[in-house]
């Protein structure tokens, strides 16, 4: 049983730290694009797995709110903002 529990914990602390580092890069990625002004279609569709795997680890928080507006933004720069 003590095994089991310890083994939880580990997984649980893993999935934890994931989930950070995806929120790391969601993040980072938002500050990247919002200061170009616009978001590649690459850019986008990587983010939205990462997102993925982010939401399911239970990740729900100021990083929804930045993966939602890089969905927004332009996908290239003629479309966005003159940067």
């Amino acid at each position: 049983c003590a095994q089991l529990k310890e083994e939880r914990e580990r997984n649980e602390n893993i999935a934890n730290g994931v989930q950070a580092l995806l929120r790391e890069t969601i993040v980072s990625g938002y500050n990247r694009y919002s200061d170009k002004g616009f978001c590649p279609i690459y850019a986008k569709e990587s983010l939205k797995k990462l997102y993925k795997s982010y939401h399911e680890l239970g990740g729900n928080d100021v990083a929804t709110e930045l993966y939602q507006k890089l969905l927004k933004m332009p996908e290239n720069r003629e479309e966005g903002s003159e940067k």
